[in-house]
């Protein structure tokens, strides 16, 4: 009997290393890489990270580079959290569904410019950080424009009526 026992311990530890593969590949589909560009990111080969997605967990200083990297806990990718659930969303109390879609989209496209950012020379690298702090810059000026025009739009329509 205890052979038995120990080989489902074995089965579910084998299960929850798939799991963690699982997460592995989650958090680098999220970010738009091949294996072998994530591997690049990382410092290892693209038949290592085929094998973390495997199921073969990596040690705990890749698994924080990992993390790191896909801006998730080293706990999500063990523990199953979802990968597209930010830290700084759980913190604020903020549930994924609470924002909406053109900003998921949005920080999405970000965290996938960010990963690029880092292959570029630093002085293209700068160029491009400092357009996207004037496209910011627009974007948050534009936006608090059009929501301070609403409800003059909203008190106008009232009064149509």
């Amino acid at each position: 009997m205890a052979s038995h026992e120990a080989f489902r311990d074995y089965q579910r530890l084998h299960m929850r290393a798939n799991e963690v593969g699982g997460h592995i590949r989650q958090v680098r589909e999220k970010l738009g890489l091949t294996q072998g560009e994530f591997a690049e990111r990382l410092g290892v080969t693209r038949v290592s990270v085929a094998r973390y997605e495997a199921g073969r967990v990596p040690n705990f200083r890749l698994l924080h580079q990992i993390a790191r990297l896909g801006g998730v806990s080293v706990g999500s990718i063990l523990q199953g959290v979802p990968a597209e659930a930010s830290s700084k969303a759980r913190e604020e109390g903020i549930s994924l569904t609470d924002i909406p879609e053109p900003v998921r989209n949005l920080l999405a496209f970000l965290r996938k410019e960010a990963v690029k950012l880092d292959r570029l020379p630093k002085k293209t690298r700068k160029r491009y950080e400092e357009r996207l702090d004037e496209l910011l810059s627009r974007i948050t000026r534009e936006l608090e424009e059009y929501r301070q025009l609403l409800p003059k739009s909203r008190s106008t329509a009232k009064s149509r009526r």
